[in-house]
């Protein structure tokens, strides 16, 4: 007797196609730097009123609670991805000949290392949230076991 697997049905994910300046204004949004259109403007986007800049801020809300739970993952990963890079940076600074002048000092390496966070958490926090939009994810499942 022959037994035969049922086919199960493939799941075809639809991705939602958005014109790079409305992408580019919700990657903002989503990285929750401010001011938010003083950015956008500043990458040259058309202004917006104040009621489409609140449905912004609202509809960026939305996206960033369907993954919430992973915020303090993203935000301990983007610590270490700061500490990595800014360790990197140093090893190269030191390698270069630039005399005392161009040692990195303790301050200056903070500061390399607080804005390669910065970086690195918005850059990931936006790229889940884009790729939740365009529907290439679709759901986030959590088990409690």
């Amino acid at each position: 007797m022959m037994f035969w697997k049922k086919k199960s049905k493939v799941k075809r994910v639809q991705i939602k196609q958005l014109p790079l300046p409305v992408l580019i204004r919700q990657v903002i949004y989503d990285t929750m730097l401010m001011p938010a259109e003083e950015i956008a403007h500043a990458m040259g986007l058309p202004p917006i009123s104040d009621d489409v800049a609140e449905m912004e801020e609202r509809e960026s809300q939305k996206r960033l609670e369907k993954f919430s739970s992973l915020i303090p993952f993203i935000d301990s990963h983007a610590d270490i991805a700061a500490k990595i890079t800014a360790s990197a940076y140093m090893i190269e600074d030191s390698e270069e000949d630039y005399g005392e002048l161009g040692k990195l000092g303790i301050e200056d390496v903070a500061q390399l290392t607080k804005l390669f966070r910065l970086v690195a958490l918005s850059s990931s926090v936006s790229c889940i949230s884009t790729l939740f939009n365009l529907g290439l994810i679709r759901q986030l499942v959590v088990d409690d076991e």
